[in-house]
């Protein structure tokens, strides 16, 4: 009888869950900028977004342009 105690292949150690603690959820900010409205037909095109972006980085006074464009 101890023989075949001895022979038998080991038991596997119990595991025991540990808890995922919950992550906090951070509020997303609403985008300070507005975008031109989707189509009908669909999204926006790229250019659209950026042309006053480009129209502003090409202008002399563009650091005070950039900074109401952002502030709004």
């Amino acid at each position: 009888m101890n023989q075949a105690i001895i022979s038998r292949p080991p038991m596997a150690p119990v595991q025991i869950p540990v808890p995922i603690p919950a992550r906090r959820k951070y509020p997303v900010p609403e985008p300070t900028v507005k975008f031109p409205p989707r189509e009908r037909s669909g999204p926006v095109h790229i250019s659209t977004l950026l042309d006053p972006v480009l129209e502003i980085c090409s202008h002399p006074d563009r650091n005070r342009l950039l900074a109401e464009f952002f502030n709004r």
